[in-house]
């Protein structure tokens, strides 16, 4: 069963939503997936479910910025000692004052230094009998020295609870020696596509489809940080839906695909019914993509179902799927993407319009040809999906999704 909080009281359904109020709904009627500890390292695209807080100083030693030579006093020339301060290693090595000793990148800086001097400000030659260093003339007097605890020290907060984990997140944490952390996520799901007429394989008989969305919806769920634990193709029956939905999971999401409408094949409402679930949007105020739904299951698992016409299910996905990543795993808003249309059409019935864009020369973003929402030949050429609100005209700001590649 899936690992959800009990579950809040029952609200009535929200009916054809905004998609500006999508993050408030499932915000208020979804409570967060339960926490755990985990290595960073195997969480990509999970939520920080606290803070990241440094274990250690960072550097954890005074150590040398760059190649060069080590020094002790104000100069401007030093005798060389023999020897050379390497990464990773004590060198056994005390500076005297005017004293100085080649030191390498990274490593500790030895007892007595005061400066550490990049090769390139420094020439060498001898002076009393000894291997020496001077500075260049016009050489600038600054000190490559990496101090303690200059990037971050013990205790320090790192990033805040919110955060999506990525690439950045997890090198900062194995830096910071604190690579077990607390998080939400990634939600896992299980997929299921219906339909008579879809075929996956095989020759197609009359009236038959191809199966266009089998094969990349796991792409654009691993895209909203969702992954995929199944995908079932099933005919439009209502008892092989109802099965499928009391199947024994430990995903946090279903995701279906089809049976949104209200049609005689269209099964949907009508099983989530009888097993008692809630549904909590029916319908979204955007084109394609809007004839979705959203309910919560009874076993505490939330249902996104997708429309059955490929680019508005992915319209949907991309739209919907990442409010829902933000609801049950309490990331922060990340920082959105922007851009302005330079082909525009106003959008109807209050309705936001979704439309696959590219970037062009001079930086503005321009529609891609769309020929209906059959198949995702509008994404061949495509960057993002923006989102058109009433009133977009050309040259209007809009919000972008980035698509996946």
């Amino acid at each position: 069963m899936s690992a959800v909080q009990d579950r809040p009281v029952e609200t009535p359904t929200r009916v054809d939503v905004a998609v500006d109020e999508i993050d408030a709904v499932l915000r208020s009627e979804l409570s967060p997936i339960r926490e755990r500890y985990t290595a960073l390292s195997e969480a990509l695209g999970a939520t920080l479910a606290g803070p990241l807080w440094a274990s250690t100083d960072l550097p954890v030693a005074d150590t040398a910025a760059m190649d060069g030579f080590a020094v002790n006093g104000p100069g401007p020339q030093w005798r060389v000692l023999i020897g050379t301060c390497t990464a990773g290693r004590r060198s056994g090595i005390t500076l005297a004052a005017g004293e100085a000793v080649r030191i390498v990148t990274g490593a500790l800086t030895p007892p007595g230094a005061t400066a550490v001097i990049r090769s390139e400000h420094v020439c060498g030659g001898r002076a009393g009998g000894h291997a020496a260093i001077a500075l260049l003339p016009g050489a600038p007097r600054r000190n490559d020295t990496r101090l303690r605890g200059e990037s971050w020290s013990d205790g320090d907060e790192l990033t805040p609870a919110g955060t999506r984990v990525d690439a950045s997140v997890i090198s900062v944490a194995q830096s910071a020696e604190t690579p077990i952390a607390m998080v939400r996520g990634p939600l896992r799901a299980d997929v299921l596509l219906t339909g008579d007429e879809i075929r996956a394989t095989g020759d197609l008989a009359p009236g038959q489809t191809r199966d266009a969305l089998g094969s990349v919806l796991p792409h654009y769920l691993a895209h909203c940080d969702i992954g995929v634990r199944g995908l079932t193709r099933l005919p439009d029956d209502h008892a092989l839906l109802r099965t499928w939905l009391d199947i024994d999971t430990d995903a946090e999401l279903a995701v279906t695909v089809g049976a949104t409408g209200h049609g005689a094949a269209d099964h949907l409402r009508a099983v989530l019914e009888e097993i008692g679930a809630h549904i909590l949007i029916d319908g979204i105020r955007m084109r394609p993509g809007g004839s979705q739904l959203l309910a919560r299951l009874p076993d505490g698992r939330t249902l996104l179902a997708l429309p059955g016409n490929p680019l508005a299910a992915i319209a949907a996905t991309l739209v919907t799927g990442r409010s829902l990543v933000r609801a049950l795993t309490r990331r922060a808003d990340p920082a959105s993407s922007w851009g302005r249309i330079a082909d525009a059409a106003t959008p109807e019935n209050n309705r936001t319009r979704i439309l696959p864009v590219r970037q062009v020369e001079g930086g503005v973003w321009r529609a891609t040809p769309t020929h209906g929402t059959a198949h995702l030949a509008a994404l061949l050429q495509a960057q993002a999906l923006a989102l058109l609100p009433t009133g977009t005209a050309r040259g209007t700001l809009v919000e972008l999704l980035p698509l996946p590649r």
